[in-house]
Parts: structure tokens; C-alpha cells; sequence
């Protein structure tokens, strides 16, 4: 009796541990279906654990964006390279026009907004002036302003220099200078009034601005006279008023005088500030 139970009790235990492990198993999944769908090893591939196939798609992967960059390297070298030969193109074009540009600026040659110059009239362009010196590429206004020197009392600006004689004063080319010394002058003493500098301060073109022209030094206004004739036929065919009378010059005379040019006789004088002569603006352009 205690042998049939001892043995019964051992096949219940072994049937039931049969049924457990069955119970538990699961089917092994292929590597096919796990994405392992390479025959051969690649690098950076994945091995699958079941079998001899490999995942090579991260390697792929690196392999396409490394060879991406590679040709964003390359098409990156080309454009750079098709960009410096625009800027040698362009550096060339410059200085072709710049070249250009100079020669056409001859005195007489007139003066347009885009600050090119030509001998004859351009009806596309607008003009602002005529050429009176080739070298420092300066040239006039179309017309003149008829102003006194100043308001008030003659007056001596003491950060000017002042020239005592005609040679003296010829030798000033400093034109730019003396009208941003005289502005500074009369605005810091509110008692001054300064109408020819002012003028030609607020003075502007198409292609200019206010600040740009000033009032010529002796020196270059001398040149202006001794050009007078061209001058005067450059004016003439763009509408322009031509070179008379007597004009103001920024350069100072000793006792508060200022140095002028008669444009009948070609005399270089001073004369008092109360009188109202012509002021012709300059650009350097």
C-alpha cells in the first residue's frame, strides 16, 4: 500500500512538471524578423543572437551621411570657389569703370548724379556740376547764390589761418577745412551769422546730401577762374548759369577780410563781409 502511493505521488509530480515546462515554452523568432536581414558581417552591423545574419542599417546609415557630407564639402568648395572668381570679376569691373571714370573726368567734363563724368551730355543721367580739376576730382555747382560773408561786424575766426598777400592766399587748397571751421565758429557764437557758409552747407543734389559741397579756398577758386572759358561752355549746354562777377573763397585775410575772385578781370582781392557776392558750392567727389 505505501509503495502504490509512493509511486503515484511521483507520477503526479512528473506529469505535472511536463506540463509546467510546456506550459512555458515559446517559439524562437528568426532573425529575419528581427530586422537581421544581412548574410555577411558589416561594419558597425549587429550580430543576431539567434543565427548568422546581421542588421548592417546603422552602418548604412553612417556610410550615406558620411558620404553626404562629403559632397556638401565639395559642392561648399565649388560655390566658394565660383564666389571668388565673381569677386575678381567684380574687382576687375571696378576698376575698369574707375579707370574709366577718371579719364572721362577731364576739367570741363560734366558731373552727373551717379558720380560719373562725361564730356558730352547724357540725357539718361542728371547733371550736378562740371569738372575744374582732374587730379583731386573737384568740381562746381550748376549756379550760384548771391550772400554776404557775414551778418554783422567783421570778425576775424581765429582757428583760420590768414594769408596777407594774393600768392599767399592762392597757395590755400583747403577748402573742405575752412568751411567746417567757419560752421563751427558761427555756432558757437550764436551772435554770428555766416550766410554764404551756411548756403552752401545746406546746399544739396540729387546724389548729394547737405554737408557734402563747401565753399572753394582761394587756391581752388583761382583755378576755377583760370578754367573759366571750358567751364563756362559745360555750364552752357547743361542749363547751367556761367562764371561772372566776384565770388567768396573760404580763405580769411588779416582784420576779418576774406579773399575773393573777380571772374571779369581774374583779380584776386579781399574784401569787407558786408558786401553780397556770389558763393559757388564744391564737391569732391
Amino acid at each position: 500500500m505505501r509503495k502504490f502511493l509512493l509511486y503515484s505521488t511521483i507520477l503526479v509530480a512528473f506529469t505535472m512538471s511536463g506540463g509546467a515546462a510546456n506550459a512555458a515554452c515559446i517559439q524562437t523568432p528568426t532573425c529575419s524578423s528581427l530586422g537581421y536581414t544581412s548574410s555577411s558581417s558589416c561594419d558597425g552591423g549587429i550580430k543576431c543572437p539567434f543565427g548568422n545574419a546581421w542588421n548592417c542599417t546603422a552602418s548604412d546609415l553612417s556610410t550615406q551621411i558620411t558620404e553626404l557630407t562629403n559632397k556638401i564639402t565639395e559642392q561648399t568648395n565649388k560655390i566658394t570657389e565660383v564666389t571668388n572668381k565673381i569677386t575678381t570679376i567684380e574687382e576687375k569691373i571696378v576698376t575698369i569703370e574707375s579707370g574709366a571714370s577718371s579719364s572721362n573726368c577731364t576739367v570741363g567734363a560734366i558731373l552727373y548724379s551717379d558720380m560719373s563724368c562725361d564730356p558730352n551730355v547724357v540725357a539718361s543721367k542728371k547733371p550736378i556740376g562740371v569738372v575744374f580739376d582732374q587730379a583731386n576730382r573737384l568740381a562746381i555747382a550748376l549756379d550760384p547764390e548771391a550772400v554776404k560773408w557775414w551778418v554783422d561786424n567783421p570778425f576775424d575766426v581765429p582757428t583760420l589761418s590768414n594769408y596777407s598777400s594774393p600768392s599767399e592766399a592762392t597757395a590755400d587748397w583747403q577748402g573742405k577745412n575752412n568751411t567746417r571751421l567757419v560752421l563751427e565758429y558761427c555756432k558757437t557764437n550764436e551772435r554770428r551769422g555766416c550766410p554764404a557758409v551756411e548756403y552752401v552747407n545746406r546746399y544739396k543734389t540729387e546724389g548729394t546730401q547737405a554737408g557734402d559741397w563747401y565753399v572753394p579756398a582761394m587756391g581752388e577758386l583761382n583755378a576755377i577762374y583760370q578754367n573759366k572759358d571750358v567751364l563756362n561752355m559745360a555750364l552752357g549746354t547743361i542749363g547751367g548759369t556761367e562764371l561772372y562777377s566776384e565770388h567768396w573763397s573760404s580763405s580769411e585775410s588779416p582784420s576779418g577780410l576774406v579773399w575773393i575772385q573777380d571772374f571779369y578781370d581774374g583779380v584776386v582781392d579781399n574784401s569787407t563781409v558786408y558786401a553780397k557776392l556770389f558763393v559757388r558750392p564744391v564737391l569732391a567727389f
